[in-house]
């Protein structure tokens, strides 16, 4: 089970990952064809339910054409 602290961390970044990509009208599955993951894992880091490493994390904001920092705040 996570942690409270940790499950909001993914839960904010999460929604700014789905908040970034509706913003740039990219749909889940383009998203995460782009980034070279898998459909459900992108799905996943949305609902806040998937951790996410810095090098992916850099992958995902390539994809959204975002800083990193953005995602994290």
């Amino acid at each position: 089970m996570r942690a409270p602290k940790q499950a909001k961390i993914l839960a904010r970044t999460g929604k700014r990952i789905k908040a970034a990509r509706v913003a740039r009208g990219i749909t889940q599955e383009d998203a995460a064809h782009r980034s070279g993951i898998d459909y459900k894992r992108w799905q996943r880091i949305e609902a806040g339910k998937a951790y996410v490493t810095l090098l992916m994390l850099g992958r995902l904001a390539g994809v959204l054409r975002i800083r990193p920092g953005k995602l994290v705040r």
